[in-house]
């Protein structure tokens, strides 16, 4: 059985046992984007990717470094998936967790895939959890603030029942459309020339500063009659638009990536 096939197995069974821990954009959210690179993949890259996964797709791995975090030999990647900077840091003057975060596994995991003695694991692993932080670094609160946690310790109803605002970004924002993630990417694949033009040619701390200047607006709740955060209609007819946006561009930029990659 070859290494790629193992992982994939090994993905099935820790997914039954997969915590409820926060998950950015949650599997709806990260299929999504896996599935817009997907489309906009070059047919290079394409080819490359399928000999790679053995078929899989970007939005079937997509969200496979999340289901591996209920494993305990994985429980170091934790600090992978988000980076935290104060108001008023910048990426001079913050300090970055030493065991690692999204932009350094960004970076790092660019690299394996670019290295031709990478093995087959080694890559398979590099791209599926490529493909997750690329999705991660695009949701606002995983450039958070470390004393919430980006949002985690933030209390709030969600149409009268209890969570926190972190996980309204990552999934409950998403879930409330009622659509699958093929029906969603159908709904917001029409994506101007100009605004691809506009969103590529990025570095990773360009995608973090834009997460840290949309997050402030996320902190804006609204509340019921008790005077308690408890979010309905009205957040997500001001946030979808945000979330949509941060999915479209976390898409082209993946699949922007990719074909770069994959190019040679």
């Amino acid at each position: 059985m070859k290494p790629a096939i193992l992982l994939i197995s090994a993905t099935l069974a820790l997914s039954a046992f997969a915590s409820q821990q926060a998950q950015a954009f949650g599997q709806l959210g990260h299929r999504i984007i896996g599935e817009i690179a997907q489309n906009n993949l070059s047919k290079t890259a394409q080819e490359k990717i399928n000999q790679l996964t053995q078929g899989e797709s970007l939005a079937q791995m997509s969200t496979w470094a999340d289901e591996i975090r209920s494993d305990k030999n994985w429980y170091h990647s934790s600090p992978w998936h988000y980076v935290s900077i104060d108001d008023g840091k910048t990426w001079d003057t913050v300090t970055r967790n030493p065991k690692g975060d999204i932009i350094e596994r960004l970076e790092k995991y660019e690299q394996v895939l670019k290295n031709a003695t990478t093995s087959e694991q080694e890559k398979w692993q590099a791209l599926a959890f490529y493909v997750h932080f690329v999705g991660d670094i695009h949701q606002p609160l995983h450039v958070g603030h470390s004393h919430d946690r980006g949002g985690n310790s933030v209390k709030l109803k969600w149409f009268g029942d209890d969570t926190n605002l972190h996980s309204v970004w990552d999934s409950k924002l998403i879930e409330h459309q009622k659509l699958s993630y093929t029906e969603y990417t159908k709904f917001i694949s029409r994506i101007s020339a100009k605004d691809i033009s506009d969103w590529q040619g990025q570095n990773y701390y360009v995608w973090a500063d834009e997460s840290k200047a949309l997050r402030d607006a996320a902190y804006e709740l609204e509340k019921n009659r008790d005077d308690q955060p408890d979010l309905r209609f009205q957040y997500i007819f001001d946030h979808t638009p945000t979330v949509e946006l941060r999915m479209q561009q976390a898409g082209i930029r993946l699949a922007e990536k990719l074909n770069i990659i994959f190019s040679q």
